[in-house]
């Protein structure tokens, strides 16, 4: 069960935000190929790919999500890697 993120008054949440299947296909197509996988595993490339077929379902779970104020564990969850730039590695802003 996802957990209930919104503790705020029930007025002052997020009603009336809308999501169209057009704007599903958008963002999917819109995914830059050279990023990497999420936690779920899945490339950006394939999301691209098969942008068309997952654009239905995935705008129904937005819609369910925001109705229900609750969002999956799994969208909340990434892996993080620090890329080092310049300087010295033991400070943090350089990173």
């Amino acid at each position: 069960m996802p957990e209930k993120i919104y503790r705020g008054n029930e007025n002052d949440r997020l009603v009336d935000v809308e999501f169209s299947v057009q704007d599903g296909k958008a963002r999917l197509a819109a995914l830059r190929e050279d990023m990497s996988p999420g936690i779920d595993d899945f490339s950006p490339r394939i999301l691209k790919k098969i942008s068309e077929e997952i654009a239905d379902p995935v705008t129904l779970l937005f819609k369910r999500s925001m109705k229900e104020g609750n969002v999956p564990l799994d969208w909340k969850t990434a892996n993080i890697t620090p890329v080092f730039k310049t300087g010295s590695r033991s400070c943090p802003e350089n990173y």
